[in-house]
């Protein structure tokens, strides 16, 4: 199984198990919390994995046969059980998981509701086959996209900001 699909089945073991995270987080002029467009605080997306460890952000490595899976440290947030971030040995960092504590730079977050997203992210589309998860553009950079899933309830069960080229992780 790649790491993408365990991240959507993580995905979707959230949504079924929780009905709302919460509700939707604003920007905060200052906030280092934000996820986008480049990265998240000091760790970002395309950053070799040396680099992106000496971050001090990353914690428990998983080591996949294409892909090396981390969580944040937990002093970030709690994260859905799928996500985390993805690195692709030769690519570097591909795909940063959201948690509670952090949040688009439109203010969108683990709870978030769907017309909220779209709002956010009128270019916002589905992700075919699955009917809970779209992407959509990232202002500021057009290598990247966001990635939401969506639970029962309309709300965001898991976000990531992802390289539009997933290489070996995707």
């Amino acid at each position: 199984m790649s790491a993408r699909s365990a991240a959507i089945i993580g995905s979707i073991v959230l949504g079924l198990t929780f009905g709302s995270a919460g509700a939707s987080g604003a920007s905060v002029a200052g906030d280092e919390r934000v996820l986008g467009p480049r990265g998240y605080k000091s760790l970002h997306l395309g950053q070799p994995e040396p680099a992106a460890r000496a971050t001090g952000l990353l914690v428990d490595k998983q080591a996949g046969e294409e892909c090396h899976y981390y969580y944040l440290r937990p002093s970030e947030g709690q994260t859905n059980v799928g996500s985390g971030v993805f690195v692709d040995p030769g690519r570097g960092v591909m795909m940063i998981g959201g948690t509670v504590k952090s949040h688009t730079p439109k203010g969108v977050t683990l709870g978030s509701r769907f017309g909220e997203v779209r709002a956010a992210y009128p270019d916002m589309r589905r992700l075919p086959p699955l009917t809970w998860v779209y992407t959509a553009a990232v202002p500021g950079n057009e290598d990247a996209r966001y990635r939401f899933a969506f639970d029962e309830a309309g709300r965001v069960a898991d976000f990531a900001l992802e390289a539009a080229e997933m290489g070996a992780c995707g």
